[in-house]
């Protein structure tokens, strides 16, 4: 019952009708959940990419050639594919360890040798897919939060007397 005082109180504060405003939804109810939906498409996007490459990778032995702890703390390295030379960064993880000098294990799409990593791609695509859970279980109680709030207010409506 207090619920339906605290609507008719907004309802004489703003001048418009809350509870019209939930029996039909407008699509500026979009801007939460929109950005949450994007996000979770690009770390999809980057999981299936890097399983697609994890198929088909192979490895090669490189150099690591530079470091800049300024800029995340990442590394460079060097490797030579068909007497070709390619170069990648990589941003080590957890307990990964790096040296000037040292001799790493690259790994690279054979279709594009620019697409390269120190870790496998099986490893990378678990990495792109970590977010994900997280977002669509955001996702899942705004839709049942949203549904909520309809069935409270389409509830509330039918006892009002006009």
């Amino acid at each position: 019952m207090g619920r339906i005082h605290l609507l008719r109180y907004m309802n004489d504060i703003t001048g418009r009708s809350t509870l019209r405003s939930w029996h039909r939804p407008l699509w500026r109810m979009l801007i939460i959940p929109a950005p949450l939906i994007i996000g979770a498409t690009f770390f999809t996007y980057g999981w299936y990419a890097n399983r697609v490459v994890a198929r088909r990778e192979q490895t090669t032995s490189g150099t690591i050639v530079a470091h800049e702890p300024a800029n995340h703390d990442r590394y460079g390295y060097t490797f030579s594919v068909n007497n070709q030379a390619y170069s990648g960064w990589q941003v080590p993880y957890d307990d990964d360890q790096f040296a000037i000098g040292q001799v790493v294990t690259v790994h690279y799409d054979p279709l594009d040798p620019n697409n390269s990593a120190l870790v496998d791609f099986d490893e990378l695509s678990d990495r792109a897919s970590a977010p994900v859970p997280l977002i669509v279980a955001v996702l899942v109680f705004l839709a049942l939060f949203m549904f909520e709030r309809r069935r409270l207010v389409r509830r509330s409506t039918s006892s009002i007397p006009s």
